[in-house]
């Protein structure tokens, strides 16, 4: 392996696949000082919604006069956008340094022991937060929770987004199961802000914290979001907990997102009890400007043509509810691809009765389904078609003259705005 480059060498490290666990990440940070032990940090778990509160979040503390650094996952276009400091992500040099000092660890070690991909990017990650001297760190968990390699983080606020039934071969099969791998992440004595859940991943997650001995704050119960109004690209809402905030603006669109950036204020409120600076002009800037590509994001306007990261269930429902609600006048064609380990026929069935017409694409992903079985599920009974590529399929509908939402994937996004 010496003869590959840096870039090549972390990328080798995806043949070792997923493997949950928290020792090799455990033992290679000791291998560098124990970085992630000299920083304060935020960990936020969940399903959907964890990556946009993590965005909000760190904007808020940014704006409020700290170094922040950023971990979230996966990535768009560039690995390194995984890796900001006050949303700079990590320079390519920099970058390969932390390859490099790693590697170095690694090839001593035998192949059994070799990070994931994975694992290998959260240890450089968490080394270069400690090397720039940030003062706080919001980080999103990969996959579950309990054995994610960010789960090493001793964080002293935990935040869990909304739990879907996403994963189930690694995290379990209903949402007892899944809630179980995801409440992992609290800590001793910490504070928990979860999102309004369904009973059985709720009970989890009260139980856990009760037995950890953790101060819970739920949304819908301690703290909420009201829609005040949406357009496409702004939203309104009100706030109300210990503190509300009236008018709140955001560009990060969507009713769901509402729940979202309720609980990235009620986490700004309690740093804030904490001792952090954060004042209500922070927060209100934070969300008023929040650039997450993927989200809601219009490409596109007269006609639109929308991306959305939309990739399982409860995404695409979300999704659908959202452009009636923004766009309750206009007509939508949708060019989708999926990937073959979500509930792809569930999706399928979800979004099929809000067009007539459908193109299916193929992510550029080994996980990509095939287009043709994503057609099959219709069968003959809307207008389909199937362009594979998914560079040509947007070249084809950016001449037909029609509104069209694009979703399915990260892996789809990223070919779009690649």
């Amino acid at each position: 392996m010496n003869k590959i480059s840096p870039l090549e060498f972390l990328d080798s490290l995806s043949d070792f696949g997923i493997k949950l666990g928290l020792d090799k990440t455990i033992y290679y940070l000791e291998k560098l000082g124990n970085p992630h032990k000299k920083f304060p940090s935020v960990l936020v778990a969940g399903t959907n919604g964890k990556g946009s509160v993590c965005k909000s979040l760190s904007k808020i503390l940014q704006l409020s006069g700290y170094k922040v650094g950023l971990y979230t996952s996966p990535h768009l276009i560039d690995v390194r956008e995984r890796i900001r400091i006050n949303e700079k992500e990590i320079e390519k040099e920099e970058f390969i340094k932390k390859i490099e000092e790693l590697r170095k660890i690694i090839e001593k070690q035998p192949y059994h022991l070799y990070p994931t991909y994975f694992e290998a990017l959260t240890i450089i990650a968490f080394s270069y937060f400690y090397d720039n001297k940030i003062d706080i760190l919001v980080c999103e968990v990969g996959m579950g929770g309990r054995f994610d390699a960010t789960n090493v983080l001793p964080s002293f606020l935990n935040i869990i987004t909304k739990i879907g039934l996403d994963h189930t071969d690694f995290l379990g099969k209903t949402y007892k199961e899944i809630a179980n791998e995801k409440s992992g992440i609290i800590k001793e004595k910490t504070v928990v802000i979860t999102s309004k859940q369904k009973d059985d991943a709720y009970l989890v997650i009260k139980k856990k914290a009760v037995e950890k001995e953790s101060k819970l704050l739920t949304y819908g119960i301690d703290f909420k979001g009201v829609l005040v109004s949406i357009l496409p690209e702004k939203m309104v809402f009100n706030f109300y907990g210990k503190e509300r905030f009236k008018e709140l603006e955001t560009d990060l669109v969507g009713t769901h997102q509402i729940e979202n950036l309720s609980i990235a204020i009620q986490a700004s409120l309690t740093l804030k009890e904490k001792g952090y600076r954060i004042k209500e002009e922070n927060i209100r800037e934070g969300l008023k400007n929040i650039n997450w590509p993927a989200r809601f994001q219009i490409l596109q306007k007269n006609p639109y043509i929308i991306l959305d990261g939309a990739h399982n269930v409860d995404g695409v429902k979300n999704l659908m509810k959202n452009v009636r609600k923004i766009f309750p006048d206009k007509k939508f064609s949708f060019l989708v691809g999926i990937l073959k380990d979500k509930d792809y026929k569930k999706m399928v069935k979800i979004f099929e009765k809000y067009t007539d017409r459908i193109i299916f694409t193929k992510p550029n992903s080994d996980r990509a389904i095939e287009p043709e079985i994503l057609k099959n599920i219709l069968g003959n009974r809307k207008k389909v078609e199937i362009i594979e590529n998914p560079s040509e399929a947007y070249k084809y509908i950016k001449k037909t003259g029609k509104n069209w939402l694009i979703f399915g994937s990260l892996y789809l996004a990223s070919d779009i705005l690649t």
